[in-house]
């Protein structure tokens, strides 16, 4: 089991205002999209996905994941594509998967 702690920190925006990055919202909206948008979501990739974000869904401050849950979601995570540079998304990446 490993856990993922729900972190809520201030964040400078693409247009340069104040923001929050929320790891709960960014992790579902992760969990969301296909690993390869290009192909589209294969029916293995979505049940994955599906389990872990009821596991997400499910907890306020944080969730505990099965093993093979993790290493899905740590997959997605380290393929995602962001928009922006922002310091708080690589901390975001590294403490969800532990690097």
């Amino acid at each position: 089991m490993k856990r993922v702690d729900f972190k809520r920190v201030p964040m400078v925006m693409r247009d340069g205002s104040m923001g929050e990055l929320d790891y709960r919202m960014q992790l579902q909206s992760i969990m969301r999209e296909p690993t390869d948008p290009r192909e589209g979501i294969t029916i293995e990739e979505m049940r994955r996905s599906i389990r872990v974000l009821d596991a997400l869904e499910a907890y306020n401050d944080g969730c505990e994941l099965e093993d093979a849950d993790f290493e899905h979601l740590v997959q997605k995570v380290k393929n995602t594509r962001f928009i922006f540079v922002s310091k708080e998304l690589i901390q975001f990446v590294d403490d969800v998967t532990g690097a």
